[in-house]
C-alpha cells in the first residue's frame, strides 16, 4: 500500500513512525510548508521525499493520502484535485486511520514484548540447567525476577524445615547490612508465614498499608512494595522468592504471571541442584556424626593452610577425644556408644563458627579447623566446646569415671607449631595426649615448639 502524509507536526509525525515500521506500507512521500517541520526532519532521516506544497503528492502513484493539517482550505484543495483510485482521509477519518493503525503498532509491540519475556523464561531454563555451583543459581534466578517485574531488588530464602527458620542464600539491591541477616524464625502470623501458606504469589503495593506486616530490616531497607512466591518442589516447601521495591509498586496481573513461572522453573532447578549437593555431600561427610569425613578434613586443611599463609594469618587444628569411651561401649553397647557420637557431633556443630570445619577423624576422635584463628582464640573457643559436652546429660553418662562423659582437647597453630597439614595434625594430637596424660577434660596447647612438653608421642594417647 502507497501512502502520502500531508502535515507534518505532532500528529503527522506519530503517524509517519507508526506507518514506517510497517513493511507492507510505503510512504511516498511528506508535505508541510516548514522546512523544519518535525515530520520533515523525520522524513529526510527515514529517506522519504519531502515537499512543502502538498499538491506534488497528488500526481505521485498513491492509494490514500492522509491529511493532518486540520485546514478546510487543504482539505477542499486535495478533494478538488484527486485522481480516481485515491482516498483522501481528513479529519475525524484520518484520525480514525491513525488510531486503527496506531492500535494494531501497540499490539505487535506488546506481542514482541511477550514473545522477548517467554525467551527469557526460556533462557532462563536453560542457563539454570547448566550452572553447577548452586550460589549462582541462587543469584541467576534473583536476576531475572527482579527483570521480569520491574523491580530493584530482590532476595531467595530457603526453609530449614527442622529448625522452623528461614535462611537467606542470596540478594540483589540491599545494603551489606541486610545480607548480615542469615537466618529468621518463621514467627505465627508474621509476613514469611503468610507467604508460605499461600499457593500463588503475594503482591503487596505498599507495606504501610499493612503494619501487621511490619518487619525491622525491610523498615531500616526502606523497602516499599513486596511479592513473593514459595517454591514447592515434588510436594516440599524450599523456599521463599522475593522481589521488592523502595517505593509503591502496583504489581500487575503479568508480572506477577511473570513472577509465579520465574519460581515454577527455579524450584525445579534448585530441587535439582539439591539432590546433587546431597550427594556431593555424602561423599564427603560422616554418614553417624553428620560432620565432614576424614579424607574432606585433609584437603580442607591443605586448603586452609595455603590461603593462611599466602595472606599471612593464623590458623588453629583441634583434635578431640571422648574420655573412657571403650568403656562407655564395653558396658552399654555399640548402639548406644553410636548415639553418644551422633549427639557429640550436633554438639560440636553447635558450638563452633560457620566459618569453622569440623570432622570426624575416626572412631571417637574428632577434628576441628579454626581458620583465621590465633592459639589465644582458639583455647577459648574450645573450652566453650568441652565445657558444653561436659554439661550434656548424656544418656548413662553418670556411669563414666568422674559421673559424666567429657572430652579431652588437644590445639595446635600455625605459624608457632608447625608449617604443614601433616606437622599440624601431628602437633595437635601430641597435646590431646598431654590432655589425656595429665587428667583428661581439659584443653591442652601445643608447645611453642609443636613439642607435646611430656609423655611419648600421640598416637599412644590412654583413651
Amino acid at each position: 500500500m502507497r501512502i502520502a502524509i500531508v502535515g507534518a507536526g505532532k500528529g503527522g509525525t506519530s503517524l509517519l513512525e507508526i506507518l514506517s515500521e510497517d513493511p507492507l506500507i510505503k510512504i511516498t512521500g511528506v508535505a508541510d510548508r516548514k522546512k523544519a517541520a518535525p515530520g520533515i526532519r523525520l522524513a529526510r532521516a527515514l529517506r522519504i521525499p519531502t515537499t512543502a506544497d502538498f499538491k506534488t503528492l497528488l500526481k505521485k502513484k498513491n492509494d490514500i493520502i492522509i491529511n493532518v493539517t486540520g485546514s478546510p482550505k487543504v482539505e477542499a484543495a486535495l478533494q478538488a484535485s484527486k485522481r480516481d483510485g485515491i482516498e483522501i482521509l481528513s479529519g475525524r477519518s484520518a484520525k480514525l486511520a491513525w488510531t486503527l493503525i496506531d492500535e494494531r503498532q501497540k499490539s505487535q509491540r506488546e506481542a514482541e514484548r511477550l514473545l522477548s519475556e517467554y525467551l527469557s523464561l526460556y533462557d532462563l531454563s536453560l542457563k539454570l540447567s547448566s550452572i553447577e555451583n548452586i550460589a549462582k543459581l541462587y543469584t541467576t534466578v534473583i536476576d531475572y525476577a527482579a527483570e521480569l517485574t520491574r523491580t530493584p531488588a530482590g532476595s531467595l530464602a530457603m526453609f530449614d524445615e527442622e529448625r522452623g527458620e528461614m535462611v537467606l542464600v542470596a540478594s540483589k539491591g540491599f545494603s551489606r547490612e541486610f545480607a548480615r541477616v542469615r537466618r529468621w524464625r518463621v514467627r505465627k502470623g508474621g509476613l514469611t508465614t503468610y507467604i508460605l501458606n499461600q499457593k500463588g504469589v503475594v503482591a503487596i503495593e505498599s507495606l504501610k498499608k499493612l503494619p501487621k506486616f511490619n518487619n525491622p530490616v525491610l523498615l531500616e531497607e526502606k523497602v516499599e512494595a513486596v511479592a513473593a512466591i514459595p517454591l514447592w518442589n515434588e510436594g516440599k516447601i524450599l523456599g521463599i522468592l522475593y522481589v521488592n521495591d523502595f517505593k509503591p509498586h502496583l504489581f500487575s496481573e503479568k508480572e506477577t504471571s511473570l513472577l509465579s513461572l520465574v519460581s515454577t522453573i527455579a524450584a525445579t532447578s534448585i530441587g535439582k541442584a539439591k539432590i546433587l549437593e546431597m550427594t556431593r555431600l555424602m561423599a564427603i561427610t560422616d554418614e553417624l556424626t553428620g560432620l565432614f569425613n576424614h579424607r574432606h578434613l585433609l584437603q580442607q586443611l591443605s586448603s586452609e593452610l595455603s590461603r593462611t599463609q599466602r595472606y599471612g594469618r593464623a590458623l588453629t587444628l583441634a583434635m578431640l577425644d571422648i574420655d573412657h569411651f571403650k568403656q562407655y561401649n564395653d558396658t552399654h553397647g555399640h548402639l548406644m556408644g553410636n548415639e553418644v557420637l551422633r549427639t557429640l557431633g550436633d554438639l560440636i556443630r553447635r558450638n563452633i563458627r560457620e566459618t569453622d570445619i569440623a570432622a570426624r577423624y575416626g572412631g571417637e576422635e574428632f577434628s576441628i579447623i579454626m581458620p583465621e584463628t590465633n592459639r589465644t582464640r582458639g583455647k577459648l573457643i574450645a573450652e566453650r566446646l568441652r565445657k558444653a559436652i561436659a554439661d550434656y546429660p548424656f544418656k548413662n553418662g553418670k556411669t563414666q569415671p568422674g559421673g559424666a562423659l567429657n572430652v579431652s582437647i588437644g590445639l595446635a597453630t600455625y605459624p608457632e607449631n608447625a608449617a604443614s597439614p601433616h606437622d599440624l595434625i601431628e602437633a595437635a594430637d601430641r597435646a590431646l595426649y598431654r590432655a589425656k596424660s595429665t587428667g583428661r577434660n581439659r584443653v591442652c596447647l601445643s608447645t611453642k615448639d609443636g613439642g607435646q612438653g611430656s609423655g611419648a608421642g600421640g598416637r599412644g594417647k590412654t583413651k
